[in-house]
């Protein structure tokens, strides 16, 4: 056996060998310790691993079963030593962070266990070498997510979650699961690496292969209708949340990716996966902009991010969305492990003294300062590295800059000083270059190892569209302050939307009374499914009735 088998057959069996070892007698004591030496000879292999086939730019395969048959199989290519990579490296962040957290918690052997077992599953998924494999890891990560969200077992909220996202998990499976024989049995090869449509299905057959497969991906990536898994989840301790961004909440994404030559040729696919993503961008920033506890809106941000991700899939921009999981996936995990400190930020920030108000021709300049300075970057970054050459890659740059105006608007609106000013003009440029440079470098790096865009891609002023609906859901919720009852009505509906699933089956969406900024005080909103009609508002002494 070659070291490169070696050390990919480490990097995907270590977490969860540790977990079987946590499962001896005698090994209680030492149980934490386990799940972070397991994660760190994960990483160490996958890092390994990446250098060789990075410098090398040979891909590997171990396959069990006949050459032309239905057989079992990991690979070691580019995309996948990538997604290892970022698996293994979540993995060891949340288990030295859970050795401290979960300190005298009796779910702290569970989360070992359970998370050294989902950790090796979705590594059989991302590197998987045929079909049958990739499915066998999808289906195996999934149980061991049901596994992880029903750790406090004794508690009602627990058992909700549990059961409901064993219904959303299942149902992404049996998609899959649908799709993968139907491929099989109409001619369609085992083989990912040389994967094209079945030569013996009709245009129909392929159309409900791949559309079979966007609902797999949908559901995995909490859309809609599946997204309240997600929030659900919530139930779990922290680690568990963050855990769930190596690789199983944007497995939906690495699906896409690695199976494109059969969604990308169809177009009633592309145009689904469009359309999911579109609506869940929209729907989640709405809900991550109401809900007032951290992870609650962490969630909610992670939906629209994992749309966003399918949404670039549809497009046909895999480097894109490969980049964007990557970063996402470190990114979003480092908030929820911090999000237990944010309470003590958010007392800080009150507790300094407030800046003066900006005159709106000062907050208009500013304004205008941030996009010139945003869009400028980015079109003379993106006319010197050219990450993407078509039109779609042209309004993937549209958002770079769209994204690069917000962040530098969020911090001159805060430090609006000549100091601000000045750093404002040297990180906005360094932002884009980073985000660019990043996005050229996976693009080229996995150049041999992605299909090429599908004659199926969903089109680039579909992406413009939602670009300004997007625009318009983040400002929605200033604008409708102009309106009262307007603003009322929406801020009770999509707080509604995203309440955990036990409150919705107990049609029991929102408090009679919640704490909406009124000049007169508290404004009792009915419950959901009622009319809204005019109600006096409660005396400002009495507080919030619960």
């Amino acid at each position: 056996m070659s070291l490169t088998a070696v050390l990919l057959t480490i990097g995907i069996a270590a977490p969860g060998f540790a977990s079987l070892l946590a499962l001896l007698p005698g090994v209680r004591r030492a149980i934490r310790r386990l799940g972070v030496i397991g994660a760190a000879f994960g990483l160490t292999a996958a890092l390994a691993l990446a250098i060789l086939v990075g410098v090398s730019g040979q891909a590997t395969t171990i396959r069990l079963g006949a050459d032309d048959g239905l057989w079992f199989g990991t690979t070691a290519d580019r995309l996948t030593v990538l997604l290892l990579l970022l698996v293994s490296f979540v993995n060891t962040v949340v288990q030295v962070f859970a050795r401290r957290q979960l300190l005298g918690d009796d779910s702290a052997a569970r989360f070992v266990i359970r998370s050294g077992l989902l950790i090796s599953a979705t590594a059989v998924m991302v590197t998987s070498a045929s079909v049958i494999t990739l499915a066998a890891g999808w289906t195996a990560s999934g149980l061991a997510l049901i596994a992880l969200v029903s750790m406090h077992w004794p508690q009602p909220a627990a058992r909700d979650a549990a059961r409901h996202t064993a219904r959303m998990i299942l149902i992404g499976d049996a998609a899959l699961w649908v799709a993968v024989v139907l491929h099989l049995t109409h001619g369609g090869t085992q083989d990912i690496s040389a994967l094209v449509p079945a030569p013996d299905a009709g245009p129909v057959t392929g159309t409900i292969i791949a559309v079979l497969l966007v609902v797999a991906a949908a559901a995995r990536c909490a859309q809609l209708p599946f997204h309240r898994w997600l929030s659900a989840s919530l139930v779990a301790p922290t680690p568990v949340s963050a855990i769930l961004h190596a690789g199983v909440v944007n497995a939906g994404g690495i699906l896409l990716v690695r199976l494109y030559p059969l969604v990308g040729a169809s177009l009633w696919a592309t145009g689904l996966t469009f359309a999911v993503a579109a609506v869940g961008t929209v729907y989640a920033t709405l809900i991550m902009l109401a809900r007032p506890d951290i992870k609650g809106a962490l969630v909610y941000s992670t939906i629209a991010q994992m749309a966003f991700l399918l949404l670039a899939c549809s497009l046909g921009l895999l480097a894109a969305a490969i980049s964007h999981l990557i970063a996402h996936g470190m990114f979003k995990s480092t908030l929820f492990l911090g999000s237990t400190s944010t309470v003590g930020s958010h007392v800080r920030h009150e507790d300094e003294p407030a800046l003066a108000p900006l005159s709106r021709i000062r907050l208009v300049a500013l304004g205008v300062l941030s996009i010139t300075v945003a869009a400028a970057s980015v079109a003379a970054l993106a006319g010197v590295l050219r990450p993407e050459s078509h039109a779609s890659g042209a309004v993937l740059m549209a958002f770079a800059a769209l994204t690069a105006a917000s962040a530098g608007w969020g911090w001159i609106h805060r430090r609006p000083t000549g100091s601000g000013i000045a750093i404002l003009l040297i990180a906005v440029p360094l932002m884009a270059a980073a985000y660019l440079t990043i996005l050229t470098a996976i693009t080229r790096f996995l150049d041999q190892d992605l299909a090429p865009m599908g004659a199926a891609a969903a089109p680039a002023w579909a992406f413009a569209a939602l670009l300004v609906a997007l625009v318009a859901a983040w400002f929605a919720p200033s604008q409708a302050r102009r309106f009262p009852r307007a603003a009322a009505w929406l801020y009770a509906h999509v707080l509604a939307a995203g309440q955990p699933i036990r409150f919705q089956s107990r049609a029991m969406t929102a408090p009679r009374t919640m704490p909406y900024p009124h000049p007169h005080g508290v404004v009792p909103i009915p419950r959901v499914g009622r009319p809204l009609v005019a109600v006096m508002p409660e005396p400002a002494s009495e507080g919030v009735r619960l």
